[in-house]
């Protein structure tokens, strides 16, 4: 950032007009609409997607389009990033400076009390399919699994509390699998527990290896 050169974040294009950065979202073949520089409009702005639905993984692939922020006085290049992908900056420089803390699935599955509890008891198979299911519809690099951070990625320390929820289901179908239906775009992002689901159903064809998939795809 320092020298002033463009560069590419996640989903976002960063650019420089004289002194002042221009952050960029996913293109979205019309006009881009430029947004408030104000770290909270900021926020707000980039937890919904294109259909307005919330957005409860910050790295996921589903950041809403066509859009822009200059950064004035009152919103720091450093602040805007903060706000879209929290403590990726600060993942970024520790992982180049090699003091990144690493914590792997287990370790957080083994923390989890109540409802979560159960995500302790999903296998490994299934530990590695939901991670491959989940972790591929982000932008993050899940240093935690082994992956290889490349230039302009953003590591990912420690499995998320999204991951989390999933493994926590997935456990539920290694003891009652449930039958693959058709992915439900009406359908929230993050809810597994619902038939049609997205997620869901990719792990469950994926995971029990069904010979018949129902209308599905890896959207």
């Amino acid at each position: 950032m320092v020298n002033r050169r463009a560069f590419n974040i996640g989903q976002l294009c960063v650019e420089f007009e004289g002194e002042t950065a221009v952050i960029h979202g996913p293109a979205s073949g019309a006009a881009e609409v430029e947004i408030d520089s104000n770290e909270d409009v900021q926020r707000t702005w980039v937890r919904q997607n294109d259909n307005g639905r919330y957005r409860p993984l910050p790295g996921a692939t589903t950041m809403r389009s066509g859009w822009r922020v200059r950064c004035t006085a009152g919103l720091s290049l450093a602040a805007a990033l903060e706000a879209v992908y929290p403590l990726a900056m600060l993942h970024t420089e520790q992982q180049r400076a090699g003091a990144l803390k690493v914590v792997a699935l287990q370790s957080v599955l083994e923390r989890q009390t109540g409802r979560y509890a159960r995500a302790v008891t999903l296998s490994e198979d299934g530990r590695k399919v939901a991670a491959g299911v989940l972790c591929g519809r982000c932008v993050k690099r899940p240093v935690w699994r082994g992956d290889e951070v490349k230039e302009d990625s953003i590591p990912c320390p420690e499995p998320c509390s999204v991951l989390v929820s999933l493994c926590r289901d997935a456990a539920l179908w290694e003891v009652s699998r449930p039958q693959e239906t058709a992915v439900d775009p009406g359908v929230p992002w993050a809810a597994f527990e619902r038939s049609g689901n997205a997620i869901r159903e990719q792990y469950l064809r994926k995971r029990f290896e069904s010979s018949n998939p129902v209308g599905l795809s890896d959207g």
